[in-house]
């Protein structure tokens, strides 16, 4: 079976989790912070903060926002991973759906129109496609999700580098993942101090209206700074695959997504007209795992009426983009495919 994800680890990773553990310090210290300057440094801010997940920085990231003035009302985008939604949950707030076109990105005009009455929007790069949306002028503070997207450019300028926040994750399958972790990065110096706060509540030197156990392992962080080193040639590894995919899908009714190429290649997105479901059983019985890009929509959770991403979900199948394929496994995945759409 052709895996959906397969992170690639080797002897790097091995020799710097030995080094780690024979230092005898395991938890937060030197490693996180050397991968904090690391990431502020690739998204071109001036402060970052590690945390355990890309999910806690999400709620540290609303928390801190709140200070003093309150976020009630959240956009996110109705057709992004649910844990976005529980992020948001998680920090009290509410979640309003921003509605998906054809190509899974954000409706410009009907996300600008929503942010009016917003106090916060969430901006992710969907299945490591730019969201162009990303570069336009918010009424709103925008936190930008570059989970999925890490690595990516628009107009020369890289990914997390346009929000005033922004939520990067280390979890394995990501294009920066190591094991486990996320991270917040910003210009806004004070809101950088009070997340450093909030996920280290035994060193709290003040009452807080919320503290937890947030801090990033050097066990982690050395995985993730691992990872930063290989991620630009894993990029051009998946890139070559896609623009090779490209020739597997002519007229037919399986279609990639427009401006599949605008971004880091995480994944390889097609439209199937309705049928996912199909698609997505006839490559498993091909031995390709092929999969949903989002188990369920947003709009669905909430129970809220998001004509394009109920569509995106009928129709979008997520094809796997490994930076290692072999030979034989390349030829097992044309011919999937080719079956498939015959």
């Amino acid at each position: 079976m052709i895996p959906h994800s397969r992170p690639v680890f080797g002897k790097a990773f091995e020799d710097a989790m030995i080094r780690i553990v024979e230092s005898g310090h395991v938890a937060m210290g030197g490693e996180a912070l050397t991968l904090e300057r690391q990431v502020a440094r690739l998204v071109q801010k001036e402060s970052a903060v590690a945390v355990d997940s890309g999910t806690s920085a999400i709620s540290l990231v609303l928390r801190a926002l709140a200070r003093g003035k309150g976020v009630n009302r959240v956009g996110i985008p109705a057709y992004c991973c649910s844990s976005v939604l529980y992020a948001v949950q998680a920090a009290g707030y509410e979640a309003v759906c921003m509605d998906c076109g054809e190509d899974l990105r954000l409706i410009p005009e009907l996300a600008l129109k929503q942010a009016e009455s917003l106090d916060a929007v969430i901006m992710v790069h969907p299945f490591g496609m730019i969201e162009p949306m990303i570069a336009e002028s918010w009424p709103c503070p925008v936190i930008e999700d570059i989970a999925q997207a890490a690595g990516a450019e628009l107009d020369g300028k890289p990914v997390g580098s346009f929000g005033d926040v922004t939520i990067a994750s280390f979890y394995a399958t990501k294009p920066w993942g190591g094991a486990y972790g996320g991270m917040v990065a910003s210009d806004d110096h004070a809101l950088c101090e009070a997340i450093k706060i909030m996920r280290d509540p035994d060193g709290a030197i003040q009452v807080q209206n919320y503290a937890g156990h947030h801090q990033l392992s050097d066990l982690l962080a050395g995985m993730a700074s691992v990872r930063l080193k290989f991620a630009a040639d894993e990029q051009n590894s998946r890139e070559a695959l896609t623009h090779v995919m490209d020739g597997w899908f002519g007229s037919g009714s399986v279609v990639p997504v427009a401006g599949m190429h605008h971004g880091n290649h995480y994944r390889y997105i097609v439209r199937t007209a309705g049928e996912a479901e199909s698609f997505i059983n006839r490559l498993m019985q091909h031995g390709v795992a092929a999969a949903r890009p989002v188990t369920t929509p947003i709009s669905r959770l909430l129970g809220v009426d998001s004509p394009g991403a109920e569509k995106a979900w009928l129709d979008s199948v997520s094809l796997p983009v490994l930076a290692d394929i072999s030979e034989a496994e390349l030829e097992q995945y044309k011919n999937a495919v080719e079956s498939c759409i015959s």
